[in-house]
């Protein structure tokens, strides 16, 4: 008899519950599926682990206003504090302080054990074309595509448009010889033809990607290329791709603006270099064009191909390396259900609502990887990069595909050749070496 008053009780509270719950209206119902801490009244918090430091201040602001906006989530940053993001989620982990969202590029294999599916997501229908490939294990999709992003020699318009006597086409300069040819016209004109950042990431894994991607047109032989340095049975020295791809890193070496101290150049000062025209150029990708912008809002910057040959035909002069590098995913290990959730409102509301689709394309100058997007990028260098695209003139980033350690190792070797402590047979060497260790 007790037993059946207490059922019934349970019952009777569960209901009333459920009817209060209801009665909140605003989704801040906690179903299953959806964010909100119903029974304590408090927004559920969660943070994200955000890995470019380009557009920090533009997502801190996104971050605000979605806070503000809605009051089921409370989403805090968590800084990378210096470390790379693998460093930084690793830690995060060890000290069961996982964040909820994180930013994940290569590291995605190492952590696919740690990943939420998101393969029921609705924007999974509308990814772009193959942007899913690198993100899905076993038939689950674990990463939702954060942009599309494009790196090679960007350059200043005006500037390039004064020193060649009319508007430049960037298809006139496809081989080594043409570059340095357009090299010796900016430095005859008093201008740096070029500023070259000698960060790790940026050599070790953007132009190292050159090297690799350039090896063949066709995919399946590039990643053997990539299976047989491991294997130990690539000769670089005598490999026409790497040599031509020193003979353009010379040709960066002799023509930086900074050659006298290619190491001391700051990656802050080369967007004000190439936007107050004291230099032509800068090997750098699209993340670069807010800062760019806030130095010259009305310039009109473009993307030049790295010729790696003097065939204009052969593969790569003529193509940008353009790919999704990045991926949001939802930590599955230490988040709770509802942080889960709370976190796929959050993804869902970056790239799905008007106010988040303007941050993407406006303030951190992001190329949607989906079709759905209502809100297209309009300056000079996102439509540049859609001009390759069109085309189909991308090359692939194979810097997904190189461990963890892969870029801080390759991207010290040429930052030694930047400053004459090594030369070409030493980089090929040393390269080699790293590879062999990954077998």
């Amino acid at each position: 008899m007790k037993m059946k008053k207490w059922v019934s009780l349970s019952l009777t509270a569960i209901m009333l519950t459920a009817a209060l719950s209801a009665c909140g209206g605003g989704g801040k119902a906690n179903e299953e599926g959806q964010a909100g801490d119903q029974t304590a009244g408090k927004p559920v918090d969660i943070t994200v682990l955000v890995g470019k430091e380009e557009i920090a201040k533009p997502f801190e602001a996104m971050v605000r206003e979605y806070n503000e906006l809605q009051d089921k989530a409370k989403v805090t940053i968590i800084p990378l504090s210096g470390a790379n993001g693998y460093e930084r989620m690793t830690t995060l982990y060890a000290s069961n302080n996982a964040p909820t969202v994180i930013s994940i590029g290569q590291e995605m294999p190492l952590m696919q054990d740690k990943l939420l599916d998101l393969s029921d997501q609705e924007w999974v229908q509308h990814a772009s074309a193959g942007t899913l490939d690198y993100a899905t294990f076993d038939g689950k999709v674990l990463g939702m595509p954060m942009a599309v992003e494009a790196f090679g020699f960007i350059y200043n318009k005006a500037v390039l448009d004064k020193v060649t006597g009319g508007s430049f086409d960037p298809d006139s300069v496809r081989t080594v010889d043409e570059l340095k040819a357009l090299f010796e016209k900016i430095k005859a004109s008093g201008v740096a033809p070029i500023t070259v950042s000698p960060l790790d990431w940026s050599l070790g894994a953007h132009f190292a990607n050159i090297m690799f991607t350039n090896q063949s047109a066709d995919r399946d032989e590039r990643h053997k290329f990539l299976e047989e340095i491991k294997s130990g049975s690539v000769d670089l020295e005598s490999n026409a791709v790497f040599n031509g791809w020193m003979d353009t890193f010379d040709l960066m070496k002799q023509y930086n603006s900074a050659k006298d101290a290619p190491l001391a150049a700051q990656y802050d000062e080369a967007p004000l270099l190439l936007a107050d025209g004291g230099a032509a150029m800068w090997f750098m990708g699209n993340w670069a064009y807010p800062q760019i912008k806030e130095a010259d809002p009305d310039g009109e910057y473009g993307f030049l191909p790295v010729p790696v040959s003097n065939n204009p035909d052969d593969y790569g002069n003529s193509q940008i390396s353009a790919s999704v590098s990045l991926y949001w995913g939802i930590d599955k290990e230490q988040s709770t259900p509802e942080q889960q959730a709370a976190a796929k409102d959050f993804l869902n509301w970056m790239i799905g609502s008007e106010v988040g689709q303007d941050y993407y394309v406006n303030q951190f100058s992001a190329i949607p990887a989906f079709t759905n997007f209502q809100i297209q990028p309009g300056d000079s260098l996102s439509q540049s990069v859609m001009y390759y695209m069109d085309k189909q003139r991308t090359l692939e980033w194979m810097n997904l595909y190189f461990p963890t350690d892969g870029f801080p190792t390759m991207g010290a070797s040429l930052q030694k050749y930047l400053t004459d402590n090594l030369d070409r047979a030493g980089v090929a060497k040393e390269f080699e070496e790293y590879w062999k260790t990954k077998r």
